[in-house]
Parts: structure tokens; C-alpha cells; sequence
């Protein structure tokens, strides 16, 4: 029988779900048109934008009409693209128990996404920016805004080639938004907050990724625990919180890997497959695209690896599944469209570039020989040199704390995975594991090692974790009695060695390790000792009761208790002695006159030109420091705490004063000297 379409309507009206699935549908389909059409438009335009401003070199780039019709068609074919992209993830194509799952699950992301940004945000923007990445970065940013260049990056009084330019986009669109960008003056009081911000929203929709992942994969507990567990590892969330390259690599590179799993593990989003292994409907496409999309945008943050690492980890999966009709799913002409669409114009533009850096190196040999092949074979900047494979298994403990309990279980658990299974769930948990140890064996392989390199390992065994975590509630206690213990183990472990020395958790995200830890003023150990004394008794108590409420209650609250002091306590106490900013307030407030100059004497921590906006003196000879000491009037000196007493003496014997102006920072002294 026919169905009374103003029942049909009444019904929709009364319930909420289905009244706003119509109204929603409607809407878009005025809003938009085809979506192949508009990705296809969308890259197009930006691409022939952002190609228009860069042929015309570093001139074109500010104000001239050029620049301003091709910034135009880029951000005109930007907003496009995203629309055709969008269309396709509108979640409301059911309106019966299809539309209510979607909804619970919007829900669910939408609050996990609240969750991460409270774990993110508080106190961002309070502390200035640490020495030396985030300030050495800032200031190419600040350059940018300054100059009104965003193609040809510049550092002090040179071309800047080591990075690609997403974090220096990232952060200069932080600073123009807040207006702090300033002359002989402190940058804005919202500069930290600017330039941070999307740094930390680009964590958030990773977590929110891939709870969703997860989620549509192996069930709603596993999605909510992947996304708990991913948003509290300590280096995910005190990266969180840094605007430096690795943050957007690897929030990045994960989203597109969970869109990968979304498309291809999905039965909802893949459909039925033809006889060529390919799928009846195009459900799929859309995510194939953000796909595309992230692993461009990750290209644009971190170079090679960006694509390279991805494409290793699902070449290593087609290896082991054999499933090669894996390519005809992968909507491989989409994909090449979309992401030399968003990687290819600016390194295109900086390979024909012939401007030099600091060094007379020009971009093509200074990015990818020595910030690529160099770092990888030989060992570039790194403060480790010879690290063994074990140097990332010691820092994932730190890295994963206390979800380090639960790898144990996770390695039983992919032990009996099956690669030619074609099962969704079985290839999807192979797909997160080959994910970890590709990422694990690349940056263990290479000769440059800092700490946070094991950062992209964090994601994919977070996820793995919470698979494990969600067989656990299913199975008991008594079935996997073996690895909780030896989970108990590997928490003791972690929990003493981080009590005895609680360096190792800044150590994860900086680039001096011996620099001094400031214990009288920022020491944890208390708050450790309770976290870590009497969450491991309680979980003991679980296990020994064998109560598993208790032992995931316990866990998950100690989690939170963890993350939550770190991201909000410890790491607000311990940045003052890892920043310039409150040093260079203290010069601005207390000079006579933009007249009284600042030096930088023999150092060289990036944050000294940053927030004196490149207007620093630098000191790295006697003979420049002789002829500031000549020079009559007061002046300003910024010295680490070590060379003071040297400093003093040489000023003393030139018949002037020193004194300490501020000793907020445990590295620095601000000095003025009459």
C-alpha cells in the first residue's frame, strides 16, 4: 500500500532525527552540485592559483594583482573542492535505524572531539613558544606575514629550505588572524594562541578519525577506547600542543590512513565488489579522496615521508594480503588528481627557484640531499648518534604511558591474525598492525634519531591497544590472565623509571636532553607517586579479584588522572624554562627606548630572534662583543646562566655595570648593562 506522503511528512516532523535527515539532504542539494565536478573544478583552481603566484617569484607574492587573482582562485578552488568532498559524507542518506546509528555515532565523535580539545587547549596560548623548533619555525612564519611572502619561506637574512611550508603556513595564519605581528615592539598578546591552535585542531580531527575508523570496524567500545587512548599517550598530546613539522606529518598521515580504513574495511562504505574486485557503488570515493587529500596536505609538512611512509606501509599490506585488486578500489586517478593538486605546485615552484639559504645551498639539494637522503644514510643534527633499534622501544614506554600495560596483550592478539583471511576485521587489525611496524623499522633504520621520531608509531598502537582492551571486556580477566600480568609488568617498569627521572617527558618533544630540568619548581614526583602507587595497587587488587569492571574503571581513570596533570599542570609549570617569551616582556617593558638594544651573547636558541622579531644582535666573536661594550648607553644582554660569571668579568674590566634583570627562565639571564 501506498505510503500517505503528509503522514509520511508529519511523521518526519515529530521525530528529530529523520525531520533534520530531510531538511539536511535538501539543503545540500541546493548548495551543491556533481561532486566529481567540483573536486575536479576545485583542484584545478587551486592549482592554476597557487601556480600563477609563485611564477612570478618572491616579488609577485605580496600585493600585486597577480598575486591577489591567483590567491583568489586558489582559496575560491579550495572552498570547491571541500564541498565536493563533503557532499558524499553528508550522514544522513537514511532516515530509518541507519539514521539513528549515524546519529549515536555523530554523537559519540562529537563528544571524543569535545574530550580532545579539553585535553589540547587549556593553557595553549598562556606560555610562550618552546626553544628551539617552535620558535625557529615562528619566526619563518613571522617573516612570511611580515614581508607578505607564503612561497619562499626566510630565516633571518636568508632562503629557508629545510622544511616544507605547512607548519609556517600553519602558524603565520595564526599570527595574521591575531594581529601580532608588531615593529621594534612584543609580538601580540594572542600569538601563542594563534599559531598553536591549529596545530592542536589537526590532533582533534585525527582522534576523531580514527575513533570513527575503529568504530565502524570493530564496534562502538573499541572506537571510543582507540580515540581515549590515542588523545592521552603523552606524545600525542604534548605534540598536540607544539607548532612544529611533526605534529601536522602525523595527525595528518593518520587521518588519511584512517580514512584509508574507512573506505577499504567498511562492508557500509565499500558496497559489493564486481568480478574484478571492484565495488558496485562509489560509497567509497569520498573517503579515497580524503585520503588523497591528507597524504597531500602531509606531504606539505613533512616532505617525502609524507606520501613515501603511507605508500610503505600499503605496499607492505598488498604483500602480504596479495589482494592486488586492492588497486582497482583505490580510485588511483582521484587520487593523483587530488594530491599533486596539493603537493606539487610548491615544491615545483622552489625546485626552479634560484635563491640560495644561509649556507648557498639551493632548495633541491638542501631538501631532499641533506634534509632527506643525509638524514636518513649519515645522520643530520641529531643529538643521538648510534642509537640501537631498543632507542624507540624505551621512548614508546614513556610515549604510550599507561596504555604500555596493554602492548602485551595487543602483540598475543595480532599473533593469530591470518593475512590471507579476507574477513574485514581480520585484514583491518593487520592493516594497524603493519602500520606500526613499518613506521617502528623506518625511523629505527635511520642514522638521525631524536626522541619524538617514534611519534608516528603512537596512532596505530594506540588503536591496537584498544582492540586488545575491547577483546579483554568481551573475553575476562581469567582468559587473558598471561598478558595483563606481563601489562602490570611493563606499567612498574615505565611508572619507576619515569618517577626516578621525570625528564624523560619533555625529552620526548625537545632537542637538548642535557639541558637542565627545573626540579625545584616543576618537580612531579609527588603527584607520580600517587598516580602511579595507588593506581598499580588497584589494578593489582583487579586482578587478583579478577574483577574487570574495576580493572578497566581503575585503568581508564588513571589515564585520564595522567593526561590530564601533564597537559595541564606540568606542562603549563615547565615551559617558562624552555621559552624567551617572559624574558624579552621583561626587556620590552623595561627599556628606556626602542634606543637600548638587545644582545644575544654566544647562543643561539632561535627564541632570541623570534620574539625580538629579528631585531637581536648576535655575539660570536670577542671582537663584535668589544665593540658593543664601546658603544656608551645602556643596552640589554640575553646569556645562558653558564657564561654569565665569564660575561661579567670582561664587562667589569671595561669599567661598566651588569645586573640581572630576570632570572624567570633556569637557562637564561636578562641582563641590562650600564
Amino acid at each position: 500500500m501506498a505510503k500517505d506522503p503528509a503522514k509520511d511528512s508529519k511523521e518526519n516532523r515529530e521525530d528529530p532525527v529523520l525531520a533534520e535527515a530531510v531538511l539536511g539532504k535538501r539543503a545540500l542539494a541546493i548548495l551543491t552540485g556533481n561532486a566529481r565536478r567540483n573536486l575536479l573544478v576545485g583542484a584545478l583552481l587551486f592549482a592554476l592559483g597557487v601556480i600563477l603566484v609563485a611564477l612570478g617569484g618572491p616579488s609577485a607574492v605580496g600585493s600585486s594583482s597577480r598575486a591577489v587573482v591567483g590567491w583568489g582562485g586558489a582559496f575560491l578552488g579550495a572552498v570547491v573542492f571541500l564541498i565536493g568532498l563533503s557532499q558524499q559524507l553528508w550522514p544522513f542518506e537514511a532516515v530509518s535505524l541507519e539514521g539513528r546509528e549515524r546519529a549515536q555515532e555523530r554523537r559519540d565523535v562529537t563528544a571524543l572531539a569535545l574530550f580532545a580539545t579539553l585535553m589540547f587547549v587549556p593553557w595553549l596560548g598562556a606560555v610562550g613558544l618552546w626553544d628551539p623548533w617552535e620558535v625557529h619555525y615562528g619566526e619563518v612564519a613571522r617573516t612570511m606575514v611580515a614581508k607578505g611572502d607564503f612561497v619562499f619561506p626566510y630565516w633571518e637574512n636568508a632562503y629557508f629550505f629545510s622544511k616544507p611550508p605547512l607548519t609556517m603556513w600553519l602558524q603565520g595564519l595564526g599570527l595574521a588572524a591575531t594581529g601580532s605581528v608588531t615593529q621594534n615592539a612584543a609580538l601580540g598578546l594572542y600569538a601563542e594562541w594563534g599559531m598553536r591552535l591549529p596545530f592542536a585542531a589537526l590532533a582533534i580531527v585525527a582522534v576523531t578519525l580514527i575513533s570513527l575508523a575503529v568504530r565502524r570496524i570493530f564496534g562502538r567500545r573499541a572506537g571510543i577506547i582507540a580515540g581515549f587512548a590515542t588523545a592521552t599517550s603523552p606524545l600525542y598530546m604534548l605534540l598536540a600542543r607544539q607548532a612544529v613539522t611533526d605534529t601536522p606529518f602525523v595527525t595528518l598521515m593518520a587521518s588519511g590512513l584512517a580514512c584509508f580504513m574507512i573506505a577499504e574495511f567498511d562492508p557500509a562504505v565499500r558496497g559489493e565488489l564486481d568480478g574484478k574486485g571492484r565495488p558496485k557503488t562509489s560509497g567509497a570515493t569520498v573517503w579515497w579522496c580524503w585520503a588523497y587529500a591528507f597524504f597531500g596536505l602531509a606531504t606539505l609538512a613533512k616532505g617525502l615521508l609524507g606520501f613515501a611512509l603511507p605508500g610503505l606501509i600499503l605496499l607492505v599490506y598488498l604483500l602480504v594480503t596479495w589482494d592486488w585488486r586492492l588497486l582497482w578500489r583505490s580510485r588511483l586517478v582521484h587520487g593523483l588528481i587530488i594530491f599533486f593538486s596539493i603537493a606539487l605546485p610548491w615544491y615545483l615552484t622552489l625546485s626552479l627557484f634560484q635563491g640560495v639559504d644561509d649556507e648557498s645551498k639551493r632548495f633541491f639539494y638542501r631538501f631532499f640531499i641533506h634534509d632527506h637522503v643525509n638524514r636518513l644514510t649519515a645522520g643530520v643534527h641529531t643529538t643521538t648518534p648510534g642509537g640501537t633499534f631498543t632507542y624507540f622501544i624505551e621512548q614508546l614506554g614513556f610515549a604510550m604511558f599507561p596504555w604500555v600495560a596493554l602492548v602485551p596483550g595487543a602483540m598475543v592478539a595480532i599473533g593469530k591474525l591470518a593475512p590471507r583471511n579476507p574477513e574485514p576485521k581480520n585484514r583491518a587489525a593487520l592493516f594497524v598492525t603493519i602500520w606500526t611496524a613499518a613506521s617502528f623499522f623506518v625511523f629505527s633504520m635511520s642514522a638521525t634519531k631524536f626522541h619524538h621520531y617514534c611519534f608516528p608509531v603512537v596512532p596505530p598502537l594506540a588503536i591496537l591497544c584498544a582492540l586488545w582492551a575491547d577483546r579483554l571486556w568481551k573475553e575476562g580477566v581469567e582468559e587473558n590472565a598471561v598478558p595483563i600480568l606481563l601489562g602490570l609488568g611493563f606499567f612498574a617498569v615505565v611508572a619507576q623509571n619515569m618517577w626516578l627521572e621525570p625528564k624523560v617527558l619533555p625529552n620526548l618533544f625537545i632537542y637538548q636532553y642535557e639541558r637542565t630540568y627545573p626540579m625545584a619548581d616543576a618537580s612531579p614526583k609527588q603527584v607520580f607517586a600517587v598516580l602511579f602507587i595507588g593506581g598499580g595497587l588497584w589494578l593489582a587488587l583487579a586482578y587478583v579479584w579478577r574483577a574487570k569492571a574495576m580493572l578497566a574503571g581503575t585503568f581508564a581513570a588513571l589515564a585520564l588522572a595522567f593526561a590530564g596533570y601533564l597537559s595541564w599542570v606540568h606542562w603549563e609549570k615547565l615551559t617558562p624554562h624552555w621559552t624567551q617569551r617572559e624574558l624579552f616582556w621583561t626587556y620590552f617593558h623595561e627599556r628606556g627606548s626602542p634606543n637600548e638594544p638587545i644582545i644575544a651573547y654566544y647562543m643561539n636558541w632561535r627564541g632570541e630572534t623570534f620574539y625580538s622579531s629579528n631585531q637581536v644582535r648576535q655575539i660570536k666573536d670577542n671582537s663584535h662583543w668589544d665593540d658593543v661594550l664601546a658603544q656608551k648607553g645602556r643596552f640589554w644582554v640575553l646569556v645562558e646562566q653558564s657564561r654569565f660569571a665569564g660575561m661579567k668579568t670582561s664587562i667589569e674590566s671595561k669599567g661598566r655595570s651588569v645586573r640581572i634583570e630576570d632570572k624567570t627562565s633556569n637557562k637564561f639571564y636578562l641582563a641590562s648593562v650600564q
